[in-house]
């Protein structure tokens, strides 16, 4: 009998454990799972839009095969309060992640960061000295990688390239231009108007900043580890930044005595190659997002994001021209349940595919993809 005894003690505590472990993720962090009652006490990244719009130049009446083309200047990123507190911008960033999460990579052993720190590739900070951006309880701010009329501009510089050419343009023969999204009223850009060219930067709306600005031996400025794109596979950010600017640009370089803040990263797959992360501590992410075609995932950039989302299933290379106004002015939005906005860690149940909040609307107030 005491050995049945000890039997059923061995075999209870064997459960317990197995109970405790499928409680967790395999990175050893506890599996969240919110509720309608749940309170959310951070800022959150409520949308990335980040596909753009299609176009077309229709030369079916001179015989010819119509080529779509996808516009995606017109990228934003929303930033919401869902706290019933001011929050502030000011000290904040938005970071894209150093792994592709199409690509398998294998790391020196001391090198692999995923499970240690938010490995950065790009680092663009907002503006302020700690109170000069307030988010207010329900407030949106939208980021946009320009902040003008894509659809004006694009037709601007259709008409001055025709000038140029001395031809004269028929704008009826452009069919996709409608949905070009106004982003005139966004709160930032995440380009800088000194390092844009092309008269994409809006000079009435202010800037976040890249991380580092270097000077060559020129004497020419440029930026560094600064966001230029949300890309189709890529992790993304919202962090507090854990050093100021003044502090990475002084200290981000390895010296003899200390490690600097961007690490060489080592790869041994001999397919990729070695590349540079910058380190952000996992305590300073506030929120991030996982993009990445759902067929195409291999391995998670951050240990923070358990799953992973895209408006495509595959890459929009692999998609057919014909198709891809199927998928013009998609976006990933932030789930509500009824009560709040869902935030399980998990890019793949906290995320679904809408047209994009911020898109045009026709006379009966439908979006325009």
């Amino acid at each position: 009998m005491k050995t049945n005894i000890r039997n059923f003690q061995k075999y209870g505590l064997l459960l317990m454990a197995c109970a405790l472990l499928t409680g967790c993720v395999r990175n050893e962090l506890p599996e969240k799972r919110s509720t309608s009652k749940t309170k959310i006490d951070h800022l959150m990244i409520k949308e990335v839009f980040y596909a753009g719009h299609y176009w077309v130049r229709d030369v079916h009446k001179w015989g010819l095969q119509n080529l779509y083309q996808m516009y995606n200047d017109d990228q934003y990123i929303i930033i919401y309060n869902p706290t019933s507190e001011v929050k502030y911008l000011d000290g904040l960033a938005l970071c894209t992640n150093a792994i592709d999460p199409t690509n398998s990579i294998q790391f020196a052993p001391k090198d692999d960061f995923v499970g240690r720190y938010y490995g950065a590739a790009a680092v663009s900070y907002f503006p302020g000295k700690g109170t000069e951006h307030p988010v207010r309880p329900g407030q949106e701010i939208v980021v946009a990688k320009y902040a003008i009329d894509h659809k004006a501009k694009f037709i601007d510089d259709l008409v001055a390239s025709a000038k140029e050419y001395g031809e004269e343009i028929d704008l009826s023969m452009y069919k996709g231009l409608d949905a070009f999204l106004d982003l005139s009223k966004a709160d930032f850009e995440w380009t800088q108007q000194e390092f844009t060219w092309g008269g994409k930067n809006n000079p009435n709306v202010p800037d976040m900043q890249p991380i580092l600005i270097v000077t060559d031996k020129k004497g020419k400025k440029g930026p560094e580890h600064q966001i230029a794109d949300i890309t189709e596979h890529n992790g993304i950010a919202l962090i507090r930044l854990p050093w100021t600017p003044e502090d990475f640009k002084a200290n981000y370089l390895d010296t003899k005595d200390r490690k600097g803040y961007l690490h060489y990263i080592t790869v041994t797959s001999s397919a990729f190659a070695d590349f540079y992360a910058i380190e952000i501590p996992f305590a300073n992410v506030i929120d991030c997002i996982t993009v990445c075609p759902r067929s195409r995932f291999q391995m998670r950039p951050s240990k923070l994001d358990k799953g992973y989302n895209a408006v495509t299933d595959v890459d929009f290379s692999s998609i057919k021209q014909s198709d891809l106004p199927t998928y013009s002015g998609l976006a990933l939005t932030r789930k509500w349940d009824g009560r709040k906005f869902v935030d399980d860690d998990n890019t793949k149940t906290d995320f679904e595919t809408k047209v994009a909040s911020l898109s045009r609307k026709d006379k009966k107030g439908n979006p325009i993809k």
